[in-house]
């Protein structure tokens, strides 16, 4: 998705001329936002969380009203790529005459004039609840109504140095103190580790903060099943859960992107292939970041560029192209060159065994329309599937008679479904119709 810009501007023009229900939704918006609004899940009430591993924002609308409490926050949401949005409305009526569905409209028109890219774009994903459990205008009006925005600001140079900095010290501390999984006596070693790392250009910064209990074995130096504990290090595990579950897979080319809010599974890469580089599991890494420096108007799906490989026996030299990989990217918008990263492995690697792509869920895949040209099974590990898996990996995955692996899942059937059927991953059911997956809503 394009990154979010000229917000401040919007605010203050729009902010002058808005008031209560004075919106009227042109005809054209009108199915676009009925699509949004259809099948609204159910809740008594919707609580707002501010415990989320992502950035996300509360943008609060008045009770009965369309007009925001505070506009003033969705500056918050320049330069960023914004995944999922969640509306949140009320079904209390203080008149029985009250249309909600009209209000609804006008709430979704009030956010299109500050940020219509998030109606344009299939990159963002809607969901709307609705709430049953006010039984009197007070009760409603102590109900959260309006938008909970989850997103990523968008990476600059700044920002990618400082999350390199980062994984480096992650891998050097993570290498001393993973354990491998057996019997031997462990230690309990807890560490607090935090950075601020400050930029002189625009003053920004990046912060880390975390706590962290090491499980210490007797000896860490290798695991003869290959299986290390990272459960007590990353707060996310996707990548060490996948890959210590699929023991069997062999001759590797992992395919990895290295854009955006990637690092702490690519971090969980190296430092799982670095404990396990003895066992010659992989062969080949393929890193790519959606063609370095290229605009986004610029970038032909199919050949974008920045694609980065490395052989798998260098531990030091492949940290290096990974490296060169995340300094040549810029950001720009969400999706993904996934398929053509695939292909130029292959021809580095002609006789590789299992194929892995470490995928970015948030991100849709540029190069969707050439998941044919793929002639092996793929096996796809998806990062960042706390609301939900996207759909474009399941088509992949079904296509190439390959997986879908999340940090519960493993799903290896998907070849086998036909048209009309359902299956339900990670609470969310899906089902195939005209040859692709579909979400079905549930109510």
């Amino acid at each position: 998705m394009k990154s979010i810009s000229k917000i401040f501007l919007l605010i203050v023009i729009i902010g002058t001329i808005s008031s209560c229900r004075q919106a009227i939704v042109p005809n054209e918006l009108l199915p676009k936002f009925d699509s949004i609004l259809e099948d609204p899940t159910q809740l008594t009430e919707y609580e707002f969380s501010e415990g989320t591993p992502f950035k996300h924002i509360a943008l609060a609308v008045e009770f009965g009203s369309n007009k925001f409490k505070d506009s003033t926050i969705l500056a918050k949401l320049e330069n960023t790529h914004i995944k999922y949005i969640t509306y949140v409305y009320s079904d209390f009526k203080s008149d029985s005459e009250f249309k909600q569905e009209e209000l609804n409209r006008e709430r979704l028109f009030n956010l299109f004039q500050y940020l219509p890219e998030l109606f344009d774009s299939n990159l963002t994903e809607w969901k709307t609840i609705k709430q049953t459990g006010a039984k009197s205008e007070k009760e409603a009006k102590e109900l959260f109504h309006g938008y909970a925005v989850y997103y990523r600001p968008a990476p600059t140079k700044e920002s990618m140095e400082a999350e390199i900095a980062y994984m480096e010290s992650l891998i050097d501390t993570a290498l001393t103190f993973i354990a491998p999984i057996s019997d031997t006596s462990h230690i309990v070693t807890e560490i607090r580790t935090s950075a601020i790392i400050e930029f002189e250009e625009g003053g920004s910064e990046a912060y880390y903060d975390s706590d962290v209990a090491f499980e210490v074995a007797d000896s860490v130096s290798s695991s003869e099943t290959g299986t290390f504990d990272f459960g007590n290090y990353f707060q996310d595990t996707t990548v060490s859960a996948v890959l210590n579950r699929n023991k069997d897979w062999n001759k590797m080319l992992i395919n990895c992107d290295l854009t955006g809010s990637m690092s702490p599974y690519s971090t969980q890469l190296l430092v799982w292939h670095r404990l396990n580089i003895d066992k010659n599991k992989v062969q080949h890494f393929v890193f790519f970041n959606d063609g370095d420096m290229t605009p986004d108007n610029k970038k032909v799906a199919g050949s974008t560029g920045g694609i980065y490989y490395s052989q798998a026996n260098d531990f030091e030299k492949l940290k290096e192209v990974a490296y060169k990989c995340m300094r040549s990217g810029g950001g720009g918008d969400a999706p993904e060159n996934d398929i053509e990263a695939m292909l130029k492995g292959f021809k580095k690697c002609k006789d590789c065994g299992d194929v892995i792509l470490i995928a970015d869920n948030w991100a849709n895949m540029r190069d969707y329309e050439f998941i044919n040209k793929i002639d092996r099974p793929v096996r796809i590990i998806l990062c960042g599937t706390q609301f939900g898996i996207n759909k474009q990996y399941l088509d992949l995955a079904r296509a190439t008679k390959g997986s879908v692996h999340t940090i519960e899942e493993d799903i290896s059937n998907l070849m086998d479904l036909k048209e009309g059927e359902e299956i339900t991953i990670s609470g969310r059911t899906f089902v195939i119709e005209n040859g692709k997956f579909i979400e079905v809503k549930k109510i």
